[in-house]
């Protein structure tokens, strides 16, 4: 049974408060697991090796790289876009529309894809009350009983505007299927390391992306559910994924992780992590099962 969305229940259930004294640790510098990669991107910096292999969660930060950019660089533009999407909230609707815009279109990698255009359309036609519906959605993430029932169909949740909240808020966690890919990998460790079932507290959900890469961090005995389209179900676990981060950075002792800057780093090994998730291993034989929790 899943935990009521509430932050002192979620985080008061035993699996999550294992997995974040794990994750912690991890955090801290003990190795998740080797964890291969083989970047695909067209072009890459000088001096970035397509192969290589990340043991640690700070590792995995370090060689974030993504549409072109590296770490730093998307900083600047977050930080841009941020002061931007601050001042727009509070004044007329027409610098809001715009600024959404230019930060869906950063979210999509500056491509003009499918999810981009149906959230500026969205944003655009919602125009007149959209600094009302943001501000209810952040009221939402902002709560430690949060009420998603109007994600439903009122407000909207999807791998675009979770990046706009995020900007919105810098303390919420950019959950996509990528980071739900990379959580429910460690998850996997998590779970196989101590001989686990998986508690459905801890079923990260996950999306495909547009490539040929392994997303699914799922086993023959752990199933990991995926994102789908479902504001909602999105959105719940948009914010259990932020109240467990939250409580693994502060539980964690090394500076990397630390305060809202730490969050942002620890957002990016994820989203390196969920790149490419490795093939899962042959189950447990006979007579050496999983224990439940």
């Amino acid at each position: 049974m899943i935990a009521p969305l509430q932050k002192a229940s979620y985080l008061g259930n035993a699996s999550v408060s294992q997995f974040v004294t794990q994750l912690a640790d991890w955090l801290d510098g003990e190795a998740f697991g080797e964890h291969q990669f083989y970047i695909r991107d067209k072009i890459l910096p000088d001096g970035y090796d397509r192969a290589f292999r990340a043991d640690t969660l700070q590792q995995a930060f370090q060689r974030f790289y993504w549409n072109g950019r590296h770490y730093d660089q998307h900083l600047a533009i977050q930080q841009s876009l941020r002061e931007r999407l601050t001042l727009a909230l509070s004044q007329q609707h027409d610098a809001l529309v715009d600024i959404i815009d230019d930060t869906l279109l950063w979210a999509s990698g500056g491509k003009v894809i499918k999810l981009y255009t149906l959230n500026r359309d969205w944003a655009r036609s919602h125009a007149a009350n959209l600094a009302t519906k943001l501000q209810r959605s952040l009221a939402i993430f902002a709560s430690d009983t949060p009420d998603c029932s109007a994600f439903d169909g009122e407000l909207r949740m999807n791998a675009g505007f979770t990046k706009v909240y995020t900007l919105a808020a810098p303390r919420l966690l950019a959950y996509d299927g990528r980071t739900g890919a990379a959580l429910g990998y460690l998850v996997r460790q998590f779970c196989e390391k101590n001989r686990l079932l998986l508690d459905p507290n801890l079923c990260f959900p996950w999306a495909p992306g547009a490539s040929t890469m392994n997303r699914n961090p799922s086993t023959e005995l752990l199933h990991f559910k995926q994102l789908a389209n479902r504001s909602r179900f999105h959105a719940e676990w948009k914010i259990r994924a932020g109240w467990l981060l939250g409580a693994a950075c502060d539980a964690a002792r090394s500076d990397w992780c630390k305060g809202d800057a730490g969050l942002r780093r620890v957002e990016a090994a994820l989203f390196m992590i969920g790149y490419d998730i490795p093939l899962a291993k042959k189950p447990a034989r006979a007579g050496r099962s999983l224990l439940a929790v």
